[in-house]
């Protein structure tokens, strides 16, 4: 069987991180349980740091840098 695998642009994580932090009970408990700084968190959800690779791999995803063609540059 074939999975499919769609990506996430990495400011998307912002709103997964924030919907885990609810789930979690708070950033808090977030925090103990994946080991990232509640700074870190905070920070984050209020739009003042970008989603680290650390943050990305607790919510359960991977980053890969990618190539993206520019339309009409590569041709």
């Amino acid at each position: 069987m074939t999975r499919l695998i769609t990506g996430r642009p990495i400011a998307d994580m912002k709103s997964v991180l924030a919907d885990a932090v609810d789930l979690a009970g708070g950033q808090r408990a977030w925090s103990r349980k994946t080991g990232i700084s509640q700074t870190e968190i905070s920070l984050i959800i209020n739009g003042h740091r970008a989603p680290s690779e650390a943050i990305a791999n607790a919510l359960g995803y991977v980053v890969h840098q990618v190539c993206v063609p520019v339309w009409g540059q590569n041709a």
